[in-house]
């Protein structure tokens, strides 16, 4: 029987002892610190993770460690050179929760699109049934341009949905060919243009250091009197002081945020909350029931995979190549 260890802590809900019961012993870990992390994964053969930190220590320490599994979209809590030097595979769940991310950022968009939370907000606020209490014009969507900022699988995905509504789609994503957004009836723009000229832009991309704090004031300053924002993405592409600032002074007219920066209550978060321009839902952007059920079943997918040596139909993670 080979050896798995969980550190998600969520026997209830991802069933693994269960699954692989018949080839595997499943044990569940809750160790954190490295010297008590090694002690428990010492006989692992596979281990399953979230965002736990498996650093180099603990990996140099695992000799019978080959397979590391991670239940989401980064392996930020991985120390991948290590992980290569010391023979240990590692793979992530891409797929499972782009469907919902991508609905859930068309929801806000169109939500910001027919102003539904300035409107919303002033029927139970202000007890007031009547159009035009909005001092924005509204215009149907299909008098839009959208500008979605990163153009990967979420964000064709984001266009496939938004293109029987009629809207102008530009994209900016300079790790995508002006061909894939072309073929996907985007137009390819630089990113300035896309600031200047789209009334509403949705971001798409993950937090490394080239993108963190990529809209801040002057990229607000930039962007058309009355735009959108949308952030489905990740918590640090935006300025939320900045932001909150440009909303306050007229020029961005409303914001969906599904990430912050700071995923906590803040002085910020409850100015934000104060204000009817700001749609915010707590990072709920890659879960239903059906994203949870794909994700355990990709794990237990590939582990069985692995496991049988049949290692082509696996994604494993690389390290980038040095120039």
């Amino acid at each position: 029987m080979y050896h798995i260890r969980v550190l998600t802590g969520h026997q209830d809900e991802d069933d693994f002892g269960e699954r692989l019961s018949d080839i595997a012993d499943v044990e569940y870990c809750s160790a954190t610190a490295d010297e008590e992390l090694i002690e428990q994964l010492d006989d692992a053969d596979v281990l399953i993770c979230e965002d736990e930190v498996v650093s180099q220590a603990v990996l140099a320490e695992l000799d019978d460690l080959k397979f590391i599994v991670v239940l989401g979209e980064s392996a930020a809590n991985i120390d991948l050179k290590a992980a290569e030097e010391h023979g240990v595979k590692v793979v992530c769940l891409h797929g499972y929760f782009e469907e919902d991310v991508a609905d859930h950022a068309c929801a806000m968009i169109l939500a910001l699109l027919r102003q539904i939370p300035e409107y919303a907000g002033d029927v139970r606020n202000n007890s007031r049934w009547q159009f035009g209490a909005i001092p924005w014009p509204l215009h149907r969507v299909s008098a839009n341009t959208l500008g979605l900022v990163g153009f990967g699988r979420v964000g064709q995905a984001v266009a496939r949905r938004l293109q029987p509504f009629g809207c102008k789609l530009q994209a900016y994503d300079p790790f995508v060919s002006e061909k894939i957004m072309s073929d996907n009836g985007v137009k390819p723009v630089d990113f300035d243009k896309l600031l200047k000229t789209s009334d509403l832009i949705s971001l798409h991309l993950p937090i490394e250091e080239s993108t963190r704090n990529m809209f801040q004031e002057e990229q607000f300053e930039r962007m058309k009197r009355g735009a959108m924002l949308v952030n489905c993405g990740s918590g640090g592409l935006v300025d939320e002081a900045a932001l909150y600032h440009a909303v306050d002074d007229g020029h961005i007219r409303s914001v969906a945020l599904d990430v912050l920066t700071m995923e906590h209550p803040s002085a910020m978060l409850l100015e934000m909350l104060e204000r009817p321009e700001f749609l915010l839902t707590p990072d709920v952007r890659c879960h239903s029931v059906e994203a949870e059920k794909e994700k355990y079943d990709d794990a237990e997918r590939f582990i069985r995979l692995f496991l049988d040596e049949k290692y082509e139909d696996i994604p494993f993670l690389r390290l980038p190549v040095e120039e």
